[in-house]
């Protein structure tokens, strides 16, 4: 079917084509602006006869035909042609060209690309017209020199890039011989290049190409009856007033990027050698719609200048929780300036956002009102939040929540129906709490939500613990972002209330999950203090918890407490002289594992059993157990199996430090240096991931841990090649482990340089990089005192006295070597009362040692 139709007078008026020199005021292409012809070419292909068919092609060309028509444009449309209808309906768009300022043809159908050339498959083609694609398909680079002999500015928009129609293995047979046709979408075809301007052309203005899809990658239908997402982006964006045609394509571009959740990502070919414009003046954002609209548009710009590495995380957080790209996106956007420059933080920040995202998704329900305004209202702000308009939401809940008070002061008037109203009030409440908490302002969140509370604690029970426990959530999370100790107070304090809200006298998931709440606020509180009091606290709650008989009533509560358990065991074991901490860590995140499916939640699997392998290391690590570091390696390498660094890139590099970890502490105590050279592998595939830019505080720990590694390597070697690498390495890490901002590592970095200065000097014979090294030991304890870090004391106690024992032998000094004993008995006596008797043998070696070079100097 062929249609002509030209813009209604009015819709040719407001077309006003404006070409702006690029070196123009940017308000001059407005005051410049003059009324342009523009004609237009939309063709359909959906009822292919001998191909799969298409259901969407035909709705796409039907829509986009009517908004160009709107924007002015004279409009001919093709639906289901064939060869013939198609090659006719082409020539004449060439024709109508002529004498025309801007040509634009879309095209929604079957495409393919073969031998550098595109094609577009009218409905009627088979198999056998690969034969001859130049006369039974339509090559594109044709078409496109001809527009660019007849008008200044061509655009041509294909949304043809679905996945090849013709049998696997097809060709097209050229004149260099056969060319197989890509498996998925097109490409960059040879018309896309600048073409040579005829000598009677007019004066080309550029032309612009436009993919639905990447070249090579293919773009999806969309649901059936309705439009493909490229269709549907130009049908959002192409009349976007204001907005020069280089960002409207881009509009468009991240609009089905963030629709299709990352799967589908559109890509444009422009060679414009002026501004072109749609339309003159900006949008006036009055209305509803135009707020969210506008600030929709803003977020798509701000989406395409961000950096791949945040689009990864953004990417990897919305897929965990199968929630809203777009909406992610514009949470981010929300926290302006405060975005976190550690992908770490970040990846952490947008999860817990996500898994929140998640929660409200899965509980809001239609909001049940009589009143008009409330309801217009809250789904205004439901559409704004979908669509990434943060601020808009936020305004839309301002204004529920200004018609929420002046409602409020007459609910005494109609007493038998104060329940539902107050309900109701609450919830327009706790949905701008809802908002503010995604938007990363939780202080504003929790406020909110203390009014929802204010609202139903006289006539709900469960809403009203339901809204207490939101509160204080929101003050944890301002709390652990912010870094608010007095935040993480408040919040425990808020706990406390929500629990008190519950029956006492029985078992209930509600019960469960604040106490574990609380246990997190605790747990982090006691990760910022220099004591254990509150650490053990919080593995007394996540005890508590896990012994409750939780599992037999909600499963998924307890497994998530015995990782909670894990985790705080394992920080309070460093903090602690005795491995025990680490036994109990280990079986808490076993059992964890073995609640989860690896099949169905393979990073949460994946996250316990590594948390597993740590605990494991550390116990082999601590009590000389070689048989448990060589499980902790299994443990790291079946992680490995599930965790891909696709999957979870950050989670992929630390469960490779763990495992180059654990394969040094095995090789640390073997003769040969193969289990080390592996431990330096592992550290290097960490190192590709946790680079200094992306993340400065890992990058920090693998400099340490590559730099042990090869302290051990150049133990048993001869010379300092390696223990020079090594030292260089250790101070690599002290440039980011800075003490203000990393005191424990600082010293971690210092106490491990100390070793290897100490070594290069006893192989040099150099006493000034000895007594460098014993200074780098006491950079390390003003850190690593007796009270804070016990077990590390004792060992920079016995480091200290190793290299004295090195300084006093060599120059015959007793006073050294006197107080390398007393160093040296400082840190066995520790060691031995602790309960590492493994120990006592080294120690009884140096204590020898050091009383045989005392003998020598009587």
């Amino acid at each position: 079917m062929v249609d002509r139709h030209c813009g209604t007078r009015f819709a040719a008026l407001l077309l006003a084509f404006c070409l702006a020199l690029f070196l123009n005021a940017p308000s001059a292409w407005a005051d410049d602006a003059k009324p342009m012809r523009g004609v237009a070419l939309v063709i359909g292909e959906s009822r292919y006869e001998h191909l799969t068919a298409l259901p969407n092609p035909a709705n796409d060309a039907r829509a986009v035909d009517r908004l160009l028509g709107e924007l002015g444009f004279d409009v001919t449309s093709v639906t289901d042609g064939d060869k013939t209808r198609l090659d006719r309906g082409l020539q004449r768009f060439v024709e109508d060209a002529a004498g025309a300022d801007v040509a634009l043809l879309y095209y929604s159908g079957h495409g393919i690309e073969a031998g550098g050339e595109n094609y577009l498959v009218p409905v009627g083609a088979d198999p056998s017209a690969l034969a001859d694609a130049g006369k039974n398909l339509v090559p594109l680079s044709g078409l496109l020199a001809e527009l660019k002999a007849k008008v200044p500015v061509a655009i041509v928009l294909l949304d043809a890039c679905r996945t090849n129609p013709f049998p696997a293995g097809a060709t097209i047979v050229t004149s260099s011989g056969p060319a197989p046709v890509a498996a998925a979408g097109l490409d960059l075809t040879r018309g896309a290049a600048p073409l040579a301007d005829a000598a009677d052309a007019p004066q080309s203005l550029g032309e612009v190409i436009g993919f639905a899809a990447e070249p090579g990658h293919a773009a999806l239908d969309g649901d059936a009856g309705g439009n493909s997402p490229y269709a549907a982006a130009l049908l959002k964006h192409l009349a976007a007033g204001g907005f020069a045609f280089g960002d409207v394509m881009t509009m468009v571009a991240e609009e089905v990027y963030v629709q299709t959740g990352g799967r589908q990502r559109p890509w444009t070919n422009a060679s414009l050698r002026r501004l072109l414009y749609f339309g003159l003046s900006p949008e006036q954002a009055a209305g509803d719609d135009a707020a969210i609209r506008g600030e929709r548009r803003k977020l798509l710009l701000t989406i395409a200048k961000t950096a791949a590495d945040t689009r990864h995380l953004v990417e990897a957080a919305a897929n965990s929780e199968a929630v809203p790209l777009g909406t992610l996106y514009g949470l981010l956007a929300a926290l302006g300036t405060d975005v976190p420059s550690d992908p770490r933080e970040l990846d952490r920040l947008l999860r817990g956002q996500t898994e929140h995202l998640k929660t409200i998704i899965a509980e809001r329900q239609t909001l049940k009102s009589t009143d008009v305004d409330i309801v217009r209202l809250s789904d205004l702000a439901e559409k704004a939040l979908a669509d990434g308009a943060v601020t808009a939401a936020i305004q839309f809940q301002q204004q529920a929540k200004a018609r929420v008070a002046r409602l409020s002061k007459t609910v005494d008037r109609a007493e038998a129906d104060v329940k539902a109203r107050r309900i109701e009030f609450a919830e327009v409440y706790s949905r701008s709490g809802d908002t503010y908490f995604l938007a990363f302002q939780q202080m504003k969140a929790a406020d909110d939500y203390r009014k929802a509370f204010e609202q139903v604690k006289k006539w709900d029970a469960g809403l009203a613990w339901h809204y207490k426990l939101a509160e204080a959530n929101a003050i944890r999370a301002y709390g652990t972002f912010r870094g608010d100790n007095k935040a993480l107070q408040a919040s425990m304090r808020t706990f406390s209330e929500a629990a008190k809200l519950l029956p006492q006298d029985r078992l209930t998931p509600q019960l469960i999950m604040t106490q574990n709440d609380f246990g997190l606020a605790m747990y982090m509180y006691g990760q910022r203090q220099s004591g254990s009091a509150s650490l053990e606290q919080a593995v007394g709650i996540f005890s508590g918890i896990v012994s409750s008989g939780i599992k037999q009533v909600d499963p998924s509560l307890w497994a998530e407490a015995q990782s909670n358990l894990g985790t705080a065991l394992v920080m309070l074991g460093m903090r602690k002289s005795g491995p025990e901490q680490y036994q109990l860590a280990a079986t808490a995140f076993a059992a964890a594992r073995q609640a989860i499916s690896r099949q169905e939640q393979p990073v949460k699997w994946a996250l316990a059993r590594k948390g597993e392998a740590d605990a494991i290391a550390w116990i082999g690590l601590r009590g000389n157990q070689p048989d448990r570091l060589h499980e902790a390696v299994d443990a790291y390498e079946d992680v490995l199996n599930t965790l891909t660094r696709d999957l979870d890139p950050l989670s992929w590099a630390a469960a490779q430090d763990g495992l180059g970890s654990a394969l040094w502490a095995i090789g640390d105590r073997l003769d040969g240096s193969d289990l080390l050279q592996q431990a330096v592998d592992a550290y290097n595939a960490a190192l590709s991931e946790n680079t200094r830019e992306r993340v400065p505080l890992l990058w920090a720990t693998e400099q340490n841990n590559l730099a042990n590694a090869m302290l051990s390597i150049g133990q048993r070697e001869q010379g300092t090649q390696n223990l020079t690498l090594a030292a260089n390495a250790y101070r690599n890490a002290l440039e980011e482990w800075t003490r203000k901002r990393e005191p424990f590592s600082w010293a971690t970095a210092h106490n491990n340089l100390a070793r290897a200065l100490v070594l290069t000097g006893e192989r040099t014979g150099d006493d000034a990089t000895i007594r460098a090294g014993l200074a780098s030991y006491d950079e390390a304890l003003k850190e690593w005192t007796k009270e804070s870090a016990p077990l590390q004391w004792a060992s920079l106690q016995g480091g200290v006295g190793a290299g004295l024992l090195i300084l006093g032998r060599k120059n015959g000094d007793a006073r050294l070597l006197g107080d390398a004993r007393q160093r040296m008995q400082l840190a066995w006596s520790f060691c031995h009362d602790a309960g590492y008797p493994q120990y006592d043998g080294y120690f009884q070696g140096q204590m020898a040692e050091i009383d045989k070079a005392l003998a020598a100097l009587k």
